[in-house]
């Protein structure tokens, strides 16, 4: 071999590194800071050179097979994890690699990371390692038998291949990211590793629980935390994001502390002190039986697992409402929710979330309705909850919230079932419910319930979303919409209204028959029958 080859062989094998994971991360250093360009925003193509916290960072991904980043935006992590990604494909045989995104195109941007640092190798070096035999815009494949795919979060990683790494990006701001999880657990079960790594998106979704893991201990993930202070910008320039970003985007991208991060950031439209101060309760887990038993009851799980949540029993004189969302019933999705609120106190005694068929949640609304004294039930009905609607009627329960005309000096309630959720009514019923929270009307007990109230945002446009459900959201916000009609007469008939009410300050008024007015039927008295 001449000189010229074997001084080639010792940079291919000085960027490879050695047999312990020590070595290994050396070499992935001499590799990025010798042969890998990047694209910068200002200065065009240069060499990675590795700062303190992206060298920290390859440090535990390489040691750790769990490992979850929370970051501020654009200090190189994105750049870094398709740089290892490549490394370890390139260098190294039998490694299915594959990277997840929000969409489609940013797979294919951050695919594109790599393969524009590939392009830059040097020829010895590409002649070196192994032909590239795929070149798809969201896969490369070389003759090592290895290969790096990027894909939207919507796809399945553990599909029967066996994947060495799974490298989720921003899964915060997934749309599906419990979803995600469920499909990417599987490879670490067999041996295989995980990164993920994101901004935050507010407290209290999926990201932020696996965030809380890493720091108790209460799962195997290790974590890390870099402010905005980890990229190569200076107080100067923290000082002009503050005076022109929103505080709200200025906490959620350019974090000073893991708790800045998390609590302060998302643009969140319910107060985040107010929920903070909710008196949290660890509730009694189970679900409702109510086939072959006169009455619905309640079922404990050994486990602390189940669907339905429960707070309070019903009291004999209590009056509760009911608010129901719909979802389409399958196992993966959206989740049916329904919230049960005391109607005097506004504590939410019981809620439901699970996936259930919508004609079965109608059935399971109606035991649950008689449990809890007929208690008035508002059901959203939108797409599914028609059906829910119908089979709820069906099952013969009465006390069913009908839409009332608007727009007039008396609302009066018409035939149609149902709260209809539009343009118009969906702000009213989230801008009460957040004056209710806010006015401590309404009292949740519900941690689950709590943490989507915490990342339900405003976005840009306007619109307001839950990350990634709001199905707790949108029923609580029709269980408080229910609080305002449950002392109707059409919805109470037997019922006495609460203290100091208006309606019942109104049975003590005297009303004294003008002098001469008989009343019809006044003198008729019912006899009771003769034995």
């Amino acid at each position: 071999m001449e000189l010229n080859e074997l001084l080639l062989e010792r940079e291919w094998r000085s960027c490879k590194g050695g047999d312990t994971p020590e070595e290994q991360i050396q070499g992935f250093f001499y590799f990025c800071e010798n042969y890998w360009f990047i694209r910068h925003p200002e200065r065009g193509r240069i060499l990675f050179e590795l700062r303190e916290a992206q060298q920290q960072t390859i440090e535990a991904w390489h040691t750790n097979r769990y490992n979850i980043v929370l970051k501020a935006r654009q200090i190189g992590f994105s750049t870094l994890a398709a740089a290892y990604a490549f490394w370890l494909v390139f260098f190294w045989s039998d490694r299915f690699i594959v990277m997840l995104s929000r969409t489609e195109r940013e797979a294919a941007k951050l695919l594109q990371k790599s393969k524009y640092g590939y392009r830059w190798l040097p020829q010895w070096m590409k002649e070196r390692g192994p032909s590239q035999i795929t070149d798809h815009q969201l896969k490369m494949v070389f003759d090592n038998e290895s290969a790096v795919e990027s894909l939207p979060s919507s796809n399945d990683p553990a599909r029967g291949e066996s994947v060495y790494l799974v490298i989720v990006d921003e899964m915060a701001f997934l749309p599906n990211s419990e979803e995600a999880w469920a499909s990417i657990e599987p490879i670490a079960d067999v041996g295989g590793r995980i990164i993920t790594l994101s901004t935050a998106n507010g407290s209290g979704n999926f990201f932020h629980q696996m965030w809380v893991g890493s720091q108790t201990g209460t799962n195997l993930f290790s974590g890390l935390f870099f402010p905005w202070s980890a990229g190569d910008r200076d107080e100067a320039w923290y000082e002009v994001k503050q005076r022109t970003t929103p505080l709200w985007q200025l906490h959620q991208e350019y974090p000073r502390s893991p708790e800045e991060a998390f609590i302060k950031s998302g643009n969140p439209v319910f107060d985040i002190d107010a929920l903070n101060d909710m008196p949290v309760q660890a509730p009694d887990v189970g679900d409702l039986k109510y086939d072959d038993v006169q009455y619905a009851e309640f079922v404990p799980s050994p486990t602390s697992e189940g669907p339905f949540s429960m707070w309070e029993e019903a009291t004999e004189d209590g009056v509760y409402v009911i608010g129901a969302d719909v979802a389409e019933g399958l196992a993966h999705g959206d989740y049916s929710s329904a919230h049960v609120v005391d109607a005097e106190t506004g504590v939410v005694v019981a809620h439901y979330h699970g996936h259930i068929a919508p004609d079965l949640f109608g059935v399971m609304l109606a035991e649950l309705g008689w449990m809890y004294n007929s208690a008035l039930i508002g059901v959203e009905s939108n797409n599914h909850g028609l059906t829910t609607l119908k089979s709820l009627q069906g099952y013969g329960y009465k006390n069913i919230y009908r839409q009332r005309k608007l727009g007039v000096v008396r609302p009066t309630p018409t035939d149609t079932l149902g709260w209809r959720t539009t343009s118009s009514t969906k702000p009213l019923m989230i801008d009460e419910l957040s004056a209710g929270l806010r006015d401590e009307q309404i009292v949740v007990l519900c941690q689950l319930t709590i943490g989507e109230l915490r990342t339900y945002v405003r976005k840009e446009n306007g619109r307001m979303s839950g990350s990634p459900h709001d199905d707790r959201v949108i029923s609580l916000a029709l269980a408080n919409q229910m609080l305002k009609y449950v002392y109707l007469p059409e919805y109470m008939p037997d019922r006495t209204p609460p203290k100091n009410s208006l309606m019942w300050w109104e049975q003590f008024i005297s009303r004294e028959e003008p002098p001469g007015r008989i009343p019809i039927g006044s003198h008729n008295v019912r006899k009771a029958a003769q034995i």
